[in-house]
């Protein structure tokens, strides 16, 4: 018997290429797996994918409703019910329609989760692991059978690389958050010349003979014990999303132990001026300011923007009107290169202390100290709570 894999039916409104998409040498069919890790067949007569009937689950689900004493592998022996004679049918009365269960009709057709970024104008010399490990920050990565990342380049007839590729998330949201983070972003921080473009898969604009860097796109064949595996395995990488690996935004790196509040709207940024070059330039704190500002908008409602010119670290906050767009800004800002220096980002967690010029000058006294304090927490207060 060939091993070779089928091509599609005719008229199949599928794409081998996509990487959702598999032939099962079980059933021999084709199947598509969601990020949900429910499996459909390709059904070439109703030209739809239809949910597949796992016996396993089916066999559980009868265990856990089985009655003691009764065979549920015998057959019910079906007794027609007497039709009550004292009562006459009125030809004029309505007929009552109700719908039977073995309905013809044929299923609605099960519209699948995109949960693929495609990108292009990479680098030639852009490799699978640095695009995993920048477009990861942004979501938990597909995973195949052997536990690798799903990430496809592809190639140029000579089988170089051609700067496109595919990355497969396990949830659809993490879609939103890559195209609206890394379009336009660079893939390799400082370098202009690897700036992105990232948006939602269209898997028709790949044909079946598309070809991805090192040779011919192939069609995987799935193992349903694999993938039930693999899938929880992905599940768990969502339960620790945001703890001490790198997943999830960053927290302040000279103290890794603190937790910063799920719901904190408020983003410092370190690393953003010296000095040296507010005391060169007195405008460069406005004008950095408003850039800022202006940049963090596209991420969301920005309320406040503060320069801490006392700062020797060049010290920035921006408070956001809520608690996601402050995550967006730590996951975008985070590592980035300004004015020569890499930007670190971090989300407020209402303990640091930050001064600023306008701030009133305190002695040596005690009692000045106490009123500086005061003045700080109602400040810090004000950055967690207050609009």
């Amino acid at each position: 018997m060939s091993s070779a894999i089928p091509e599609p039916p005719a008229g199949a409104n599928f794409d081998v290429d996509d990487p959702r998409v598999s032939f099962s040498r079980e059933t021999n069919r084709w199947e598509l797996e969601d990020d949900d890790g429910n499996t459909m067949e390709w059904d070439a007569t109703k030209n739809a994918w239809i949910p597949v009937i796992d016996e396993d689950l089916l066999e559980k689900h009868q265990a856990a409703y089985a009655v003691d004493g009764v065979d549920a592998t015998v057959p019910v022996e079906v007794r027609s019910k007497k039709r009550k004679k004292d009562i006459q049918q009125d030809p004029d009365a309505p007929v009552n329609i109700k719908r039977v269960k073995n309905d013809s009709r044929p299923p609605k057709p099960h519209v699948s989760k995109n949960t693929a970024v495609y990108v292009t104008g990479l680098p030639d010399d852009a490799t699978a692991d640095e695009i995993i490990e920048r477009f990861s920050k942004f979501g938990v990565i597909m995973e195949d059978d052997n536990g690798q990342p799903k990430v496809k380049l592809y190639a140029r007839a000579d089988g170089s690389f051609n700067g496109e590729a595919l990355v497969v998330y396990f949830k659809e949201d993490s879609v939103s958050l890559a195209v609206r983070m890394l379009d336009e972003a660079e893939l390799r921080f400082g370098e202009a010349k690897t700036t992105m473009r990232v948006q939602k898969a269209d898997f028709q604009h790949k044909t079946q003979s598309a070809e991805v860097a090192g040779g011919k796109a192939t069609v995987r064949v799935v193992d349903k014990k694999k993938a039930t595996k693999r899938i929880g395995k992905m599940q768990r990488k969502i339960d620790e999303w945001g703890s001490d690996d790198d997943f999830g935004p960053a927290r302040e790196p000279s103290s890794s132990s603190r937790t910063p509040a799920a719901t904190s709207r408020v983003v410092v940024l370190k690393h953003m001026f010296s000095l040296a070059e507010l005391e060169e330039d007195a405008s460069l704190l406005l004008d950095l300011k408003e850039d800022v500002r202006e940049e963090c908008s596209n991420l969301g409602d920005v309320t406040n923007v503060v320069l801490y010119d006392k700062e020797s670290d060049g010290i920035m906050t921006i408070k956001f009107r809520d608690p996601v767009s402050a995550q967006a800004c730590v996951l975008k800002m985070n590592g980035r290169f300004f004015g020569g220096r890499s930007i670190q980002a971090w989300l407020y967690d209402g303990k640091q202390r930050y001064r600023r010029s306008g701030d009133r000058n305190i002695g040596e006294d005690e009692d000045g100290d106490d009123d500086e304090g005061t003045r700080l927490d109602a400040f810090r207060d004000w950055l967690m709570t207050g609009e």
